[in-house]
């Protein structure tokens, strides 16, 4: 009888366990959707972040600079951005605006792309946020890199997300070799 006690006792235990399980990881399910890179991606040097606060855009420098070490790369301050900016927001210009713009900030502060992002709520349940990034050639208006990702968690965790799929979609079937032949280290830079 004391047998089947005990084993009465664990079951329920153990189907708490697994159930509690399932229903953690449910609710921090990561989504990454809409990932795709050009290899174009891995030449740029000079970028700008556009559609974020500050401090978002601080975090996502951050994460990017982290994320792409074997890149040099620098971003252009948001004050020069919005100099050549003035009151525009690039995410809801016209398209031949907005061609323009991305012209002129590639001829006055040689920005080869932008980095377009937006940070809200997402439908897919209470507590859920969605980053969007689009990686753009300033030159050309090609989208050279586009990421969503979807999750619970804080705005960084979703920058440590995106950056990891792009590069990881970038450098697919590369070898470390091949990225950085001879490593250099890097400084991250902003420029004023």
């Amino acid at each position: 009888m004391k047998e089947s006690t005990a084993s009465c006792h664990h079951v329920p235990a153990a189907l708490l366990g697994v159930m509690g399980a399932v229903l953690l990881a449910a609710g921090c399910a990561e989504r990454t959707k809409g990932l795709f890179t050009l290899p174009k991606l891995q030449t740029y040097q000079r970028l700008a972040v556009l559609g974020l606060t500050p401090e978002q855009e601080q975090l996502f420098m951050a994460c990017y600079i982290r994320g792409f070490s074997e890149q040099p790369t620098t971003f252009v301050e948001r004050a020069r951005l919005q100099d050549v900016l003035g009151e525009q927001d690039l995410l809801r210009v016209p398209q031949d605006r907005l061609d323009k713009t991305r012209a002129k900030m590639k001829q006055i502060l040689g920005v080869e792309a932008l980095i377009m992002c937006t940070y809200e709520d997402s439908p897919q349940g209470p507590g859920m946020k969605k980053l969007r990034v689009r990686i753009v050639d300033s030159e050309t208006g090609a989208i050279v890199g586009s990421v969503i990702t979807e999750a619970r968690g804080d705005f960084e965790s979703h920058c440590h997300q995106a950056v990891r799929a792009l590069k990881q979609d970038l450098y697919r079937g590369l070898h470390q070799d091949d990225l950085n032949p001879e490593p250099t280290p890097t400084v991250p830079r902003v420029v004023g």
